[in-house]
């Protein structure tokens, strides 16, 4: 199975084509945003709320999440955009990029350009320049073992135990069995289930890794006064019909199928090789999905169970606003199918009895691949505002 992508200079291959602007921090947002509005389609502006205010752990979280952004296949070219008294300073994160993607990368700084104005017309003429490299690339074939998948879902309820988790399963079986890669995430939502998990690794280390993820985590939150499984399930969760966090946890988890799991990524962690990994990240649909960005997803699903969250119709606040990355939509419910025309792939056939998991599975695995190719995502056609990407912090703001 191919699919038609972008090839790139570390030997990568893009869904998507974009230049990129990043700004070093939040300081840089408006620099960053004021580039890409100038330059217009095909240059987008990844604004984000990191400051100088953290701790040195999560400045250097913060700096690996904006490289893996310009380092991303999607990605193309790189513009890096910073005040010069940033934390993480802009330099290093504008030469990571280089060295590691190979791609060309810009760094552009208030300081070192004199003033404000100075830096958007030199930023503008960097931009203007990377996007006129990219265009003229054409979308060559490649093997799917090119492809890192990621999902996360939303809105569960028993229907997505029964449906459209375990159709991501299936794809994502499918997908690392033909040598790609697949991402999955939320801590908070393997707690109850993680000896499941830890028994699917490839060896102890990665076994343990996972049960010290869920440890960790419900051990931060315990410090706060507070017990997750005291406030878990929430209440769009209860309202569906579920019951308990360990109920939770094993509809959430059946969105990894059942191949080995390779490793455990810290959040925005690149995996090292092929094969399935989980990675470290709260429930926050717009952290987890920058995460993945940053780990090299060239395509992601929200998976949705039933109910409010399937008739939002708000596209950017469902899925995070990752600009660079596609996101397919898919949801289970039955009695929200009229909602079909604003997903990508309707999994309640599975409920109706009118498919199986596996027919499904291949559905959205034929959706993904096209996707990748160019088909934009019913998310891609609809967005038009795009909010900060939201750091994932385990420390204090100082």
């Amino acid at each position: 199975m191919e699919f038609l992508g972008y090839a790139r200079p570390d030997g990568s291959a893009g869904a998507r084509n974009y230049v990129a602007v990043i700004p070093a921090v939040q300081c840089g947002n408006e620099l960053a945003d004021r580039i890409a509005t100038e330059v217009g389609r095909g240059v987008v502006a990844l604004t984000h709320n990191a400051a100088c205010v953290n701790i040195p752990s999560d400045k250097d979280m913060v700096h690996r999440t904006l490289v893996g952004l310009g380092c991303n296949p999607n990605v193309a070219a790189t513009v890096v955009v910073g005040i010069g008294c940033d934390g993480p300073p802009a330099p290093p994160i504008a030469e990571e990029i280089a060295a590691t993607s190979k791609k060309p990368v810009e760094l552009i700084t208030i300081d070192r350009e004199g003033t404000y104005e100075n830096a958007v017309a030199k930023g503008v003429h960097a931009a203007r320049q990377m996007l006129a490299d990219a265009l003229p690339l054409r979308r060559e074939p490649f093997d799917i073992s090119y492809l890192t998948f990621a999902s996360k879902c939303t809105g569960s309820t028993p229907a997505s135990i029964m449906a459209c988790n375990p159709a991501v399963g299936w794809a994502a079986d499918a997908l690392v069995a033909a040598g790609g890669t697949f991402i999955f995430s939320e801590t908070t939502e393997i707690i109850g289930a993680e000896h499941l998990l830890a028994q699917r690794a490839v060896n102890a280390e990665v076994a343990e890794r996972i049960i010290e993820m869920g440890r960790r985590l419900e051990e931060r939150i315990l410090a706060t006064g507070v017990d997750i499984r005291g406030s878990q399930p929430n209440p769009g969760n209860i309202r569906g019909g579920m019951s308990t966090l360990e109920e939770k946890s094993l509809g959430a988890i059946a969105k990894s199928g059942s191949s080995p799991i390779s490793g455990v990524l810290e959040w925005s962690e690149r995996p090292a090789g092929k094969g399935m990994y989980f990675m470290d990240g709260a429930a926050n649909t717009p952290q987890i999905f920058l995460g993945f960005a940053a780990g090299g997803a060239q395509v992601m699903s929200l998976n949705y169970g039933a109910g409010l969250p399937t008739r939002y119709h708000n596209y950017t606040c469902a899925v995070g606003g990752i600009p660079t990355v596609p996101v397919l939509k898919l949801f289970s419910s039955p009695q929200d199918v009229s909602q079909k025309e604003y997903f990508d792939v309707y999994a309640g056939t599975i409920i109706e009895g009118t498919e199986t998991v596996a027919d499904v599975g291949q559905r959205l695995l034929e959706e993904l691949v096209a996707i990748a190719s160019g088909k934009p995502a019913r998310q891609e056609m609809n967005s038009r505002y795009h909010e900060p990407l939201i750091m994932y912090y385990t420390g204090p703001i100082l």
